[in-house]
């Protein structure tokens, strides 16, 4: 009999999970990217359900892109809220790193690595 009422329950809790539609969260980094710069984000670097990247791990990336000669150019933008710091590839590709000022961790909901193109 208990063994009845616990498959029950694990079936009622899985069903009802599935009910909720999933909400799609907006990220906040790409948004900053796409109207406070000159770029537009055309994807995620990385996994969409990776964690933001710490600025030190970014740091780390970026020396490793020059020490593998990968990196061919480096630059910054600040604005009032957000610190863009982005890195031009050997072929092309740029990516962005989005920092909010204040909160650095846990703020755009999703990645805060991006590749992108002018506009």
């Amino acid at each position: 009999m208990r063994l009845i009422l616990v498959v029950l329950c694990l079936c009622y809790l899985s069903f009802a999970g599935a009910e909720e539609p999933e909400k799609k969260l907006v990220n906040l980094c790409e948004n900053a990217v796409n109207q406070e710069t000159d770029f537009k984000v055309t994807g995620i670097y990385g996994s969409p359900i990776e964690p933001e990247w710490h600025p030190a791990a970014a740091y780390v990336l970026r020396k490793e892109m020059q020490r593998f000669e990968v990196l061919q150019r480096e630059f910054q933008k600040k604005t009032a809220a957000w610190r863009f710091e982005f890195a031009e590839m050997v072929g092309g590709k740029t990516v962005v790193f989005v920092y909010h000022l204040k909160h650095l961790l846990a703020f755009c909901e999703g990645p805060n690595a991006f590749f992108v193109l002018r506009k």
